[in-house]
């Protein structure tokens, strides 16, 4: 059932088995398994089905140093479905050497393994809608080429691993009616969660208090789990303060925020073919229609051998600054821009994101306007692509062109002093102190991208396929203009992180915070390392982890009653 109209009154207390903190993938992914069961659950959203003006603004936060990390409220949404609601669809895996303890990156190693989440990873393809849990492209498309690039290949890169797209799904929109229907499962919308209570300062949480249409309101239940948000759950935790936990639940050893981690993407090298031929890096589609793409990736022997943190390439526009003249490039960034002038919720945002736009603006229109001609049939086909139910991910660069980029997308070491912290001078309109990103990179986040492109580089020449544009000490510039003005496109990981020992960690292996009985989190934020892997298909398979670890500790209460 979803309440979106109440007669509560002020000081009305809730009840239920659970209470979920959140309404984005991980928190329906959640209440969706256990649909049906015995528990009664309540789901707070934080926000209603779009994102109004007011609730965006709650998401509002500090960067030091400035300038450093996006706005916090930019690529976050606080409404139903939560930042499903904008996200681009990419699915990938987490693989196993990501769980695992590797001696050259320090605070490394889950306490699960992947065997552990194998089987919600297969469920969360359903809920994604990614088609059949298969990330090998030699397995999935047996009768294509076998390389993104023929001979490039070898035993220290391969481009088998595949990258699956969702429609994307809206889990808000999609799985809206599960939910409306549900018995046992009840959405309070519009519901915002301003802390987490013990009560005579004790291990439980006893409640948490909730704003609502102007009232607040008690929710009490044997659980509760936070499913908000990298950002937001850490935030939660160090704003629910007492006696017992002066610096916030979870916090006894400094641990709630830290370990901040994104990934760190972008595009410096440029590659040129003497063959397109031997070239495979369209899109495919399987059976079902659904969009995959292959990656270059650096085996588990050659990452060990090396000291690389998992770091993953593919093709892409050159230069993402200019597009190199690339049309299509230049198509996108103008539908882009605009969209995102028209998207501002106030004329103040409109104008200041106008201005901030106009300069590449023009520059790409007028690339369109004297260069596009002939690529009219392409464009047309690919606006249609995008349009579609299940669209096209993205434009791909024309085959016309003699320059690709070489994306990478590399996995940042855990760091204890890259945090998200309280700030100490701003608070939302709830009176609660606003979150502050002080995200800090190690130099071995630029040695491992500076050494992954080496090796890259290396083997292209060898195998004498093109020509490549690469130089090291211009690299590292790129890498620190980048980390200078650092967008995390919304990949918010390890603030809450997961280990055997509390000294180390904030949840412990079954996500249950430590220090407290029946306080549990979801989400990317309890990720100990972040791979390379875009989160959200890991997000919905720990979910599913956890949601069946609460289902089955209920379970075993009700035996050992009768």
């Amino acid at each position: 059932m979803i309440i979106t109209k109440h007669t509560f009154q002020e000081g009305e207390t809730l009840t239920a088995d659970i209470c979920i903190v959140g309404s984005g993938p991980a928190a329906i992914s959640m209440a969706l398994s256990l649909d049906g069961s015995p528990l009664r659950v309540l789901m707070l959203t934080g926000g209603s089905w779009t994102e109004t003006i007011a609730n965006q603004d709650l998401y509002r936060g500090s960067v030091s140093p400035a300038g450093s990390h996006e706005s916090l409220e930019e690529n976050r949404r606080r409404q139903f479905g939560g930042t499903s609601s904008a996200w681009g669809g990419r699915c990938i895996p987490f693989e196993p050497i990501d769980f695992k303890a590797r001696s050259w990156v320090p605070d490394s190693g889950w306490p699960i393994s992947y065997d552990d989440l194998l089987p919600h990873y297969q469920k969360a393809a359903e809920l994604c809608q990614i088609g059949r849990y298969e990330f090998d492209a030699q397995a999935a498309f047996p009768h294509s080429k076998r390389e993104i690039l023929e001979g490039l290949d070898s035993e220290s890169l391969v481009s088998y691993p595949l990258e699956r797209w969702s429609p994307p799904v809206h889990f808000g929109k999609t799985y809206r009616a599960a939910l409306e229907n549900s018995a046992n499962i009840h959405v309070l919308m519009d519901a915002h969660v301003l802390a987490l209570k013990t009560e005579n300062d004790s291990s439980t949480v006893s409640h948490v208090t909730v704003s609502l249409g102007g009232i607040t309101l008690s929710v009490k239940a044997n659980k509760f789990v936070l499913a908000t948000g990298g950002i937001e759950n850490a935030r939660l935790l160090l704003a629910s303060t007492t006696d017992r936990y002066p610096t916030g639940l979870g916090n006894q050893h400094d641990n709630v925020g830290r370990y901040y981690m994104v990934h760190f993407s972008g595009v410096y090298a440029e590659v040129k073919l003497y063959d397109k031929a031997k070239l495979m890096a369209d899109f495919e589609r399987d059976n079902g229609g659904v969009y995959c793409r292959r990656r270059w990736w650096f085996p588990e022997p050659t990452q060990e051998a090396h000291k690389l943190l998992n770091t993953i390439f593919f093709l892409y526009h050159a230069n993402t600054t200019n597009g190199h003249r690339d049309v299509l490039f230049s198509s996108r960034f103008v539908a882009k821009s605009v969209l995102s002038i028209l998207s501002q919720k106030s004329i103040n945002r409109v104008v200041s994101k106008g201005k901030e736009l106009l300069p590449s603006l023009k520059e790409h229109a007028v690339n369109v306007a004297k260069n596009g001609f002939f690529e009219i049939p392409d464009l047309i086909k690919l606006g249609l692509q995008r349009m579609a139910k299940r669209r096209l991910p993205y434009l791909l660069p024309s085959k016309r062109n003699d320059y690709w980029g070489l994306y990478f997308q590399a996995e940042q070491a855990p760091n204890r002093e890259s945090r998200i912290c309280l700030s100490s001078s701003q608070k939302d309109a709830f009176g609660m102190p606003r979150a502050e990103a002080q995200l800090a990179f190690l130099e071995a986040d630029i040695e491992s991208i500076v050494d992954t492109h080496t090796l890259f580089v290396q083997e292209f020449r060898t195998k004498n396929l093109g020509e490549i544009r690469y130089v090291e000490a211009d690299l590292r510039q790129y890498l620190k203009e980048r980390i200078d003005t650092y967008n995390s496109a919304s990949h918010h990981i390890g603030t809450t992180r997961m280990s055997d020992d509390p000294q180390t960690g904030v949840v412990d292996r079954h996500a249950k915070v430590y220090g407290l009985t029946n306080l549990y989190v979801a989400g990317s934020s309890i990720f100990p390392t972040g791979g390379h892997a875009n989160p959200t298909l890991t997000i919905v398979a720990h979910a599913l982890f956890l949601a069946n670890h609460l289902k089955v500790n209920h379970k075993n209460k009700e035996m050992s009653y009768s």
